[in-house]
């Protein structure tokens, strides 16, 4: 099945969002100072092949689904 073939419930659509922006925050240097615009350019969709403006951001996604469809374990801030 291809990437383009996979399907998702809204409950995963959600699960797969979520560890989505979790690995963009967890990748920058210093996540308090990214602002939700700053995501918001890089994942916004575009018609290219890339898909994104930041082509890392469409395999990023796909790494998401793919987590999310085999039952990975969600990505948690640590509790005391």
């Amino acid at each position: 099945m291809s990437n383009d073939d996979l399907q998702l419930t809204q409950a995963q659509a959600y699960e797969a969002a979520y560890r989505l922006i979790w690995q963009y925050m967890d990748r920058e240097p210093d996540p308090d100072a990214v602002s939700l615009q700053e995501m918001l350019v890089s994942l916004e969709p575009t018609d290219d092949p890339a898909r994104t403006s930041d082509p890392a951001s469409w395999t990023d996604w796909l790494r998401c689904v793919r987590n999310t469809l085999d039952g990975l374990p969600l990505p948690r801030f640590p509790r005391s």
